[in-house]
């Protein structure tokens, strides 16, 4: 399916919303860091045409996984446009954004591992700055979480979901070109989900606040709690 197509398909959808519920914080989340630098950092990439923010998905498992962790945890919401007018320039210059954030932790706070969450769009940005090689701080990146990911391919291991393994997304990454991250990565997708399961039809692409539950507890136990 070209790019154009696509887009069309994606415009025509985008205005539905997901209201998700941001898990309460509990007594067993850490105060914050003392020196200015967490133990953990939580990225969250938003989806297309999302406001600025975590968004919809991206940003409660954030605000999840932060509330439940012993740990001390920061969420930066990455900056990038997230649009549909020129959705490959709007990757690109969230992989730019996703480098550029993993080098200045990474020099400032040697020590922070990081949780890479993205949706939608956000999840295509994840996976392109992986795949893409050289990433700063690829040795203290434990857990990857994707929702809808429009790059899937159906049959990696660590996809989850209703999905079905003989249908990809609508730019199917190459099989195992996140095979260096393969133990660290969960893809949810949902099989009417028409943006990681390409010629699916219905609402899944904004049915993920159910997994964020099963989200939160895999990257805790990826990161140690």
């Amino acid at each position: 399916m070209h790019i154009r197509s696509v887009v069309t398909v994606i415009a025509a959808v985008a205005g539905i919303a997901l209201a998700g519920v941001v898990a309460a914080p509990t007594a067993g989340a850490a105060p914050a860091p003392p020196s200015g630098c967490p133990q953990i950092e939580t990225i969250a990439v938003r989806g297309s045409t999302e406001a600025q923010g975590g968004g919809s998905i991206a940003g409660p498992l954030a605000s999840s996984i932060r509330s439940r962790s012993t740990q001390t945890v920061r969420t930066h919401d990455l900056v990038y446009p997230a649009t549909l007018s020129n959705y490959a320039s709007s990757v690109r210059q969230g992989v730019s954004a996703l480098r550029s954030r993993l080098s200045s932790t990474s020099s400032q706070c040697p020590s922070t591992r990081f949780v890479l969450i993205g949706y939608s769009q956000g999840a295509q940005v994840v996976g392109d700055t992986l795949a893409g090689g050289g990433v700063p701080g690829a040795d203290r990146i434990p857990a990857v979480v994707l929702f809808g990911d429009p790059t899937f391919n159906g049959r990696e291991s660590y996809n989850t979901g209703s999905y079905s393994a003989a249908r990809d997304g609508v730019f199917p990454r190459s099989r195992g070109a996140l095979s260096a991250y393969a133990s660290s990565i969960r893809s949810y997708c949902n099989a009417t989900d028409n943006f990681c399961q390409r010629g699916a039809s219905g609402g899944g692409h904004y049915r993920y606040a159910s997994d964020r539950t099963a989200a939160t507890t895999f990257a805790l136990g990826r990161i140690g709690g």
